[in-house]
């Protein structure tokens, strides 16, 4: 019940659909089995009585009552189906809710293909669970309950029997379910291969050009192997029980023969024994279909918790790094401040009591060897992750004070493989500024240096990213998203190596367009390619999560040190030949 209400919780405008099911099943099972009293009193008037006018009669009333029955399960159904494609859309909408407010610190430890399989399987599976849940559980309890009244009051010996048949069958059933963590196990299983399979699939480029084997993407390799593994456990687990249970319920049907001759031999009537025997026979089928469907539902209730478990686990996942924002909209200056600024993912330090200030409308670049904390400061700028100690100021206030609309105004990204969606040229930069005119919009394109790359196309601006064979460079995908950025207008603009790709002819192009980004703008770079970098007014050089040099390149280099010797190391570098 506690997962019933977790679950219904997410759609609660649908929540009578619940309801109009359950009625109808207990309608649906009463129906069904009152077709079966009929069926033994159409039994008793022909073979007993060998009164035809009766079991015509009988026989109508059995063939009404199941139309009945079937009309009111349809009824159930769709009612459970309403119910289910309502919670699976709710889910969804609810996922993204989630999604849109998650920090980015979320995104950079959990891989995208597991946070969609999560969110797409979890929420398909729901629908599936609720569509069928509500039927089958009603089904499950009421069946047998009626069928037991009905059985006792036509033989109290055949109730026994059918007693001793269910009791047999509960036991063999729980024991085909098997344990519950070993479920658990055989899920996550499951779930891990479908994940890794997805990242799998996502680098299939890679997998081509080198011609990898399954094998050598090691993680996906091992999950395929520990999926088979689980599932050949669990299919040996569940075979002798699964075996015996049909053998002992085709044994029990063939039982009643003997007990039919016993009780002839003491003068029972024949006709009402053989009547007796088909009716059991008949009932016995349903009694089998009823301990497959609470197999099934046992099945069906692990799955439910187990899904809802993962989608709540995945919203908390999402919130617990989330910034309270404030409500201020409006900056005094872009001048950023770090104090004594500590950051982690989890017990990992990347940033140790960082501190230093960057003054407004100047350029600043970030340097430093990989993993050193680059663009980890980079991305603390934005706003949008949650810092362990210390405060980041902007404009000398807190960053937390500030309101999310008034970050996202103000501060733009263009990162090394920047994302273009797959609609038109005109719309990838239009995000950057929803309500800019059209005019804008291509005034951006200019100063990126996009005109080449527009009249490469027939529909020029308006042409479709990724229809018909029309794919960009990565230079060129960096120019457009410096158009985009350009249209946003931000005065604080933070370049994380964005023209670390490019070959020489599109960094030219990126280098305009950098300069006409970067106008009147506070601008922080991270740069790999040294010689980028000489004319900023001042350069950071990070290392193992601090400063440890700062200054122009002139006093840098005059110092002889970390800076120094990248700079030796890149001019090395660049004189190097094959």
């Amino acid at each position: 019940m506690e997962t019933y209400k977790r679950l219904f919780k997410y759609t609660p405008e649908k929540i009578h659909c619940a309801y109009i099911s359950i009625v109808c099943s207990i309608a649906g099972v009463a129906l069904q089995i009152g077709a079966f009293w009929y069926l033994w009193k159409f039994l008793h008037a022909l073979l007993v009585s060998k009164n035809i006018k009766d079991g015509g009669f009988y026989a109508t009333v059995i063939v009404s009552l199941m139309i009945g029955y079937t009309a009111v399960y349809f009824a159930a159904l769709w009612a459970s189906h309403l119910l289910g494609f309502r919670l699976e859309s709710n889910l969804r909408k609810e996922a993204v809710k989630h999604l849109m407010n998650a920090s980015f610190a979320f995104f950079d430890v959990n891989p995208s293909g597991k946070i969609r399989k999560i969110i797409d399987d979890n929420a398909q599976d729901t629908h599936m669970l609720v569509a069928h849940l509500i039927p089958d559980n009603v089904s499950a309890l009421f069946t047998p309950l009626f069928m037991f009244a009905v059985v006792f009051a036509v033989d109290v010996k055949l109730g026994i029997l059918l007693t001793v048949i269910a009791l047999i069958g509960g036991v063999q059933t729980y024991w085909m379910m098997g344990d519950r963590t070993f479920m658990q196990k055989y899920q996550t299983a499951l779930e891990k291969m479908n994940a890794e399979a997805v990242e799998y699939v996502r680098g299939m480029q890679v997998v081509k050009i080198f011609k990898s084997t399954v094998e050598s993407f090691k993680a996906f390799y091992e999950a395929i192997t520990g999926y088979s593994d689980m599932a050949y456990k669990y299919a040996l687990s569940s075979r002798a029980p699964y075996v015996l249970f049909l053998v002992l319920f085709n044994l029990f049907t063939a039982f009643t023969l003997p007990f039919a001759v016993y009780f002839m031999n003491k003068g029972a009537d024949g006709s009402l024994i053989v009547a007796q025997i088909v009716f059991f026979v008949c009932i016995a089928g349903v009694l089998f279909s009823s301990f497959m469907r609470v197999m099934y539902v046992g099945m069906y209730n692990f799955q439910a918790k187990n899904v809802i478990d993962k989608l709540e686990n995945l919203f908390t996942d999402m919130e617990k790094d989330n910034l309270v924002h404030g409500t201020e909209e409006s900056f005094e200056h872009f001048g950023i401040e770090f104090k004594n600024v500590s950051f982690g993912y989890g017990e990992e330090r990347i940033l140790r009591n960082v501190s230093f200030t960057l003054e407004p409308n100047k350029t600043y670049a970030l340097v430093g060897s990989s993993g050193g904390g680059k663009s980890t400061i980079a991305k603390l700028i934005s706003g949008f992750y949650k810092i362990n100690e210390g405060e980041i100021l902007i404009g000398g206030k807190n960053i937390a004070s500030y309101s999310k609309n008034a970050l996202m105004k103000n501060i733009a990204f263009v990162f090394q493989a920047s994302k273009l969606f797959k609609t038109t040229i005109f719309e990838n930069v239009k995000m950057g500024n929803p309500n800019a005119s059209d005019e804008e919009v291509m005034a951006a394109l200019r100063l990126a240096r996009c005109e080449d790359i527009l009249n490469k196309f027939e529909k020029r601006e308006h042409t479709l990213i990724g229809s018909k064979g029309v794919h960009l460079s990565g230079g060129e995908i960096q120019r457009v998203a410096i158009a985009r950025a350009i249209l946003k207008n931000a005065d604080i603009i933070i370049l994380d190596e964005a023209s670390a790709a490019a070959d020489p002819e599109n960094e030219y192009e990126i280098q305009q367009a950098f300069s006409a980004l970067m106008k009147n703008k506070t601008v922080i770079m991270i740069a790999h390619r040294l010689s980028s970098i000489k004319n900023v007014d001042e350069i950071l050089v990070v290392e193992d999560g601090n400063i440890i040099e700062r200054g122009s390149d002139t006093e840098l280099m005059k110092n002889g040190g970390k800076y120094s010797r990248l700079q030796t190391l890149y001019s090395q570098a660049n004189e190097w030949k094959v």
